[in-house]
């Protein structure tokens, strides 16, 4: 029995921590409305094409509070760069919308459809 005990620990450890790191892809799908980004970005790209800026600064806040929550379920299981260019394509995003450019609010949330889509693999 302590033999069996001895080497199901470790073997059980190990096997939690694989499931974890390569769980990304279930730990970034949505749990309830609020959390899902992505639905949030292809509604800014609408608002963006018709230049609604008040919309989108509401949209990015949510875009935001979802991508915050979103976060630490994914942390282990991503790269941290990957992590680090959808928060800049935040930041960037919040600029061209205060500066209302069109083009440039396209490109940075197209960029992070595309952010999004490479976060595992």
């Amino acid at each position: 029995m302590k033999k069996f005990i001895t080497y199901s620990i470790p073997i059980v450890t190990l096997t939690i921590f694989i499931l974890i790191m390569l769980g990304g892809n279930y730990f970034k799908k949505p749990h309830n409305p609020s959390e899902d980004v992505i639905s949030f970005v292809n509604l800014s790209i609408e608002h963006a094409k018709v230049e609604n800026w008040d919309k989108l600064k509401q949209d990015v806040a949510n875009i935001d509070f979802a991508w915050k929550k979103i976060i630490p379920r994914i942390q282990y299981s991503v790269e941290r760069d990957e992590m680090y260019n959808i928060s800049l394509n935040l930041a960037s995003l919040r600029g061209s919308i205060a500066s209302k450019d069109k083009a440039s609010t396209l490109i940075e949330l197209n960029e992070m459809v595309e952010n999004w889509d490479e976060l595992t693999k």
